[in-house]
């Protein structure tokens, strides 16, 4: 990782092992492997299967130390794991993989094609001035927050506010949004809650109507204890352009600075194309420090392929 994502601290040993022993994620459960040579794990490999929407698709990751790759391990830990990736399963996935770095350019010999590349981005909170977090609410709006459950009485505005994301620009990436309802809501905030995440939540809420306008969510992670992870954020069409986002991420930042000083920096992923977004995010101090890309191929294909190396 040191190597690959130099933009990003390296978790110590106790949290890393405390993400090993999580069996799932928010969507779905995960399978996990290491690759050992004369005793030494060399790699390892994991597999998640969404649940919800995707249940077509595997995401998996294959990672080799550096001084033991192009000498086929890669290859032979996905030979290996093939078997696994799901008879029901159509498609493999990879995601979070350094744009035009080793990673990408091995998935593409072996056939995978990118679909989406998203720029990673960080904030740095102590060398960014506060004050560009001060961002006015617009006229006719109030701002509302909350840790973990989202009030009854806001659910189902919230439910529907959440799927304003639906249009944010994807590439072309044909992997389904999450679409969400009340019980989808409930459900997803149990997930987090089982596994320690703790989930905060600023929305914008539109006086005349109670409409949610925009919503913006930010992770706390137990294995991550430095670390937020800024989650969607995103604002309905028909408000949009009148600096809601701004908004309510300004107002989170301070919430969690505030709140949390032991965090030091924020991460978050973008979609490449998603120009307002980005800018939003530069306005509010974050810099842009690497591309990502999303890769997929079909598991026969896939299975084509590694049978002929």
């Amino acid at each position: 990782m040191g190597l690959d994502h130099p933009d990003q601290p390296l978790p110590t040993i106790e949290e890393y092992v405390k993400l090993l022993c999580e069996p799932a994620t928010a969507t779905g459960p995960i399978s996990r492997w290491v690759v050992r040579d004369d005793g030494r794990i060399v790699g390892t490999a994991s597999a998640k299967y969404p649940m919800h929407e995707n249940r077509h698709v595997t995401v998996a990751r294959v990672t080799v130390s550096p001084a033991r790759r192009c000498q086929g391990i890669g290859a032979a830990a996905l030979r290996a794991i093939l078997p696994d990736l799901g008879a029901d399963r159509t498609v493999v996935v990879a995601n979070g993989v350094k744009g035009d770095a080793s990673g990408e350019k091995w998935a593409r010999g072996l056939g995978f094609v990118r679909t989406q590349a998203k720029v990673r981005q960080m904030l740095a909170l102590a060398e960014v001035d506060p004050v560009l977090w001060q961002r006015p609410v617009p006229e006719g709006f109030q701002l509302e927050s909350w840790i973990g459950a989202a009030p009854e009485e806001l659910l189902e505005e919230y439910a529907r506010a959440r799927t304003a994301i639906l249009d944010a620009p994807q590439g072309d990436s044909t992997l389904e949004m999450a679409d969400w309802t009340s019980e989808r809501v409930r459900k997803h905030e149990e997930d987090l809650r089982s596994r320690g995440i703790q989930n905060r939540v600023t929305v914008a809420i539109e006086q005349s109507s109670s409409r949610i306008a925009g919503i913006t969510e930010l992770e706390l992670l137990p294995s991550q204890p430095s670390q937020a992870m800024q989650r969607d954020t995103a604002v309905a069409a028909d408000f949009r352009g009148l600096g809601l986002g701004l908004a309510i991420k300004g107002a989170m930042l301070r919430w969690l600075t505030a709140d949390r000083p032991a965090i030091a920096e924020v991460f978050t992923h973008t979609a490449h194309d998603n120009i307002s977004m980005i800018r939003i995010n530069h306005a509010l101090g974050y810099i842009t420090t690497a591309v990502v890309a999303e890769l997929r191929i079909a598991l026969a294909e896939l299975a084509r392929r590694l049978e002929s190396r």
